[in-house]
């Protein structure tokens, strides 16, 4: 028990007093992202739409597709995201994402998104420490904001055609990493993806057929939030 408890105490030790890294030089972030996602889809807007005037979702393919989302169990969906970004000088950091998300994949109803985007990102803690040649702690803050594209589609249930959408989307979120040694990091984060879809596909995996895409009137709205760990590979100070 007391070697124990003197490994913990050395290992505490090394974590309080990990060698931060250079944050105001600057440097490269690999950061691997993990946790469940939500979405959040009006089904009663998307069947009310009223489309082209021709051709329109309607209330049942709403029912279908905001079912489908939820998937049979209504649980949260595992959601794995990439990002890859480079910092400018510990202010400011600009880069790329790529999330993907999915549900029931070993069986005929599964489903899944994927959203690649391209973002900036504000670190204000560096606004504290710039008078210092290099921050006293190992912690660092970030909130991003991007744009970019995004899809989905899967079967609603057995007999059920893979519907899906597709389009433009904002991303906003947040990060708080510990760095442990100066080239990696633990932390949380928080990701909010925010549609502006204006195509319903009725068979996703035909989607060029004709009649098969169904316009929108106006873009579809709703929402895909992940929360989870985050893991940060650091290079370049």
């Amino acid at each position: 028990m007391i070697r124990l408890i003197t490994l913990a105490t050395l290992m505490a030790s090394g974590v309080v007093l990990a060698d931060p890294p250079n944050f105001s030089a600057g440097g490269f972030n690999l950061q691997l992202q993990y946790g469940p996602g939500f979405w959040t889809v009006d089904k009663a807007k998307l069947g009310a739409d009223p489309g082209n005037g021709v051709l329109r979702v309607g209330p049942q393919n709403a029912e279908y597709f905001t079912g489908m989302l939820q998937n049979p169990a209504h649980t949260p969906g595992h959601t794995l995201s990439i990002s890859a970004a480079y910092n400018i000088l510990g202010h400011a950091s600009i880069g790329a994402d790529i999330t993907a998300t999915g549900w029931n994949v070993f069986d005929a109803s599964r489903g899944g998104g994927g959203f690649a985007i391209g973002k900036v990102a504000w670190h204000p803690l560096e606004l504290f420490f710039m008078k210092k040649d290099k921050r006293p702690i190992a912690l660092d803050f970030s909130t991003f904001f991007g744009v970019g594209y995004g899809i989905v589609g899967g079967a609603t249930d057995l007999a059920g055609q893979p519907m899906g959408m597709d389009g433009l989307l904002f991303e906003w979120g947040a990060n708080v990493e510990y760095f442990l040694a100066r080239s990696f990091g633990l932390g949380f984060f928080a990701r909010g993806i925010f549609f502006n879809w204006d195509k319903f596909y009725l068979d996703f995996n035909n989607r060029d057929l004709p009649g098969n895409t169904l316009p929108l009137a106006s873009p579809l709205g709703g929402s895909f939030w992940t929360f989870g760990l985050t893991l940060n590979f650091r290079a370049g100070d």
